[in-house]
């Protein structure tokens, strides 16, 4: 998927109406099949914006255009059906569902139609190596494994775009390696546009570009 971000904003506003300017007038382009990492300091506002890329969050003003549509234009079922068919979201903390099996908490995003997606939740789970633990809970897995999880989660509906926000901030380094080639992997199988939210300058540079980001605004794109 092409993802293009126009002039994106983004604030918060207290009680007292004291604002918080996150975002200042973003502008990037991102082509579909590219990897690309988005890299900063530590409230620069790179979870705000994959957020916002990937039609979780509204901007405060700007626009995003995936594959040329005026995304925000439209109302929010357009954007739930968008997010839930081709948007796929890892993050730092795995978010599985502690009474699933490793099994259901694939299936969660498509439950209504499951059954049409069994075998494809058996072959992405083999690729990642865990179908040996698709009856096991996530408490009965290692951080890897449930990352691993969380990552064949986010593909059962073969998405055109993944973002993954600091997929790999809780693991060590050798367990954060094999979640990194994994990801690769299943965006080259399915084709998906990659967006990596990282501080590890090693993996940015894996990737087909960087996008720097400091107090809101686009340093390099």
């Amino acid at each position: 998927m092409n993802i293009k971000a126009e002039g994106l904003n983004k604030n918060y506003y207290k009680k007292d109406s004291s604002g918080v300017n996150v975002l200042k007038n973003i502008n990037l382009d991102i082509t579909a099949g590219q990897k690309v990492a988005l890299t900063g300091p530590s409230g620069a506002g790179k979870s705000t914006l994959i957020h916002i890329l990937g039609l979780m969050d509204r901007p405060s003003s700007g626009k995003v255009y995936i594959d040329g549509i005026d995304c925000f234009a439209k109302n929010d079922k357009y954007l739930r059906n968008t997010r839930k068919e081709s948007v796929g979201f890892v993050f730092q903390f795995h978010y599985l569902m502690p009474d699933f099996t490793v099994f259901e908490n694939i299936l969660i995003p498509v439950w209504k139609d499951k059954d049409l997606k069994l075998e494809q939740a058996r072959e992405l789970l083999k690729k990642a190596g865990l179908f040996h633990r698709k009856d096991h809970y996530p408490s009965e897995l290692s951080g890897g494994e449930q990352q691993r999880a969380a990552v064949v989660r986010a593909l059962i509906n073969k998405p055109g775009v993944i973002f993954a926000d600091e997929p790999t901030g809780n693991l060590d380094r050798r367990t954060g390696l094999e979640i990194e080639s994994l990801l690769f992997a299943f965006a080259a199988d399915i084709g998906a546009t990659l967006v990596l939210v990282t501080h590890d300058e090693s993996l940015a540079e894996k990737t087909d570009k960087i996008i720097r980001i400091a107090d809101g605004r686009v340093l390099q794109a």
